[in-house]
């Protein structure tokens, strides 16, 4: 090796020595105008095979990394979106992060950033206009948004482009949402019951309007009304969850059904509690099932049949979605995530 070839291999004889190598060294290295470069790195213009590996080995030799700073003052983007936890009385006193649902929805999110070259900021809750205005991002993803929300509104004054998982149930028209399919689980739900012998089937849910609850109830009560049964429906309060959880569990209990459907899955375990000390055997006398899988649900006693939601899929098709509105992309139809039942002991009667 040369004097002159070690010097290269440092960065020398392009003159980095001390500094950060920037476009015009690796253009120097490589033989080819500033222009080239840009067009190599960014992925643009028309630039052979041969030009394009040599312009990323010299970029790689020498050490080159883009100016972020520079990019994004040029293209008006920060690569960088941000996340929102649902909001009221669940997202604060009932700790969202806990559910294994919204920690998974959220890791996963992450990783559907990262493979967009997203950086992935959560929000705190936002009360104000500038709440959201202080942070620098090119876009967001709102869970469980209430009707009219108001989260949402505050991108919307802003210019900035946002999707939710989970639909606003008040705007039919928006397409640009992403949520597992609530109707279909819940009329999987049942129909499993209805297999397994159940004729008063009930369900148990909250009243909060969100869509993936709202969806379940009209698709219960529809499937009610079509095998002529009146529905068996009790709803519990989210602002009071744990003595509202139990009055709800015994409502439900005194209408005596066989089986019961439970979307929320932080009230099936009171309702397996209070069967108990009834001496309501599930699943002997009582069918249960909820409508959100996690570890608690397969690990209950007896295990918990439940809906996998698919947080994985939903995570990458909302940020698929963001970017894609970020980039100006036309809007389409909403996307809408398949889901999976997995019976277990819960709703499995012994033949």
């Amino acid at each position: 090796m040369t004097t002159s070839q070690a010097r290269a291999g440092s960065g020398e004889a392009t003159g980095t020595r001390g500094r950060r190598p920037g476009i015009k060294d690796v253009a120097g290295a490589a033989g080819v105008s500033v222009t080239t470069v840009s067009h190599v790195l960014n992925g643009k213009g028309r630039v052979d095979a041969a030009t394009r590996a040599r312009v990323a080995e010299a970029a790689e030799r020498l050490g080159y990394r883009p100016n972020s700073n520079a990019r994004g003052l040029r293209s008006g983007r920060t690569d960088t979106i941000a996340m929102l936890l649902p909001a009221g009385a669940d997202a604060h006193d009932h700790h969202v992060l806990a559910v294994d649902y919204y920690l998974s929805l959220t890791m996963k999110t992450v990783e559907a950033a990262f493979e967009r070259d997203q950086a992935l900021l959560q929000l705190p809750p936002l009360r104000r206009l500038d709440d959201l205005r202080r942070f620098g991002i090119d876009g967001g993803i709102v869970l469980d948004p209430v009707p009219g929300d108001g989260r949402v509104a505050m991108f919307h004054r802003l210019g900035l482009p946002v999707v939710t998982v989970g639909r606003d149930i008040t705007r039919p028209d928006d397409p640009w949402w992403v949520a597992a399919d609530s109707a279909a689980s819940t009329r999987t739900v049942l129909e499993h019951f209805a297999a397994g012998g159940a004729r008063r089937v009930a369900m148990l849910s909250v009243d909060i309007e969100w869509s993936w609850f709202a969806d379940a109830e009209r698709t219960y009560v529809e499937w009610a009304a079509e095998r002529g049964c009146e529905p068996i429906l009790v709803l519990a309060r989210p602002d009071r969850r744990d003595s509202s959880a139990a009055s709800a569990a015994a409502a439900l209990l005194d209408l005596r059904p066989d089986a019961v459907y439970v979307p929320p899955q932080w009230l099936a375990t009171g309702l397996l509690r209070l069967a108990r000390d009834r001496g309501v055997r599930v699943p002997d006398d009582l069918l249960v099932a909820v409508g959100v899988d996690s570890h608690l649900a397969r690990t209950s006693e007896p295990a918990l049949t439940a809906v996998d939601l698919d947080p994985a899929r939903t995570a990458r098709e909302a940020v698929d979605l963001l970017m894609h509105r970020i980039e100006g992309g036309p809007p389409g139809d909403p996307r809408v995530i398949p889901v999976t039942l997995h019976p277990r002991g819960s709703s499995l009667r012994p033949k």
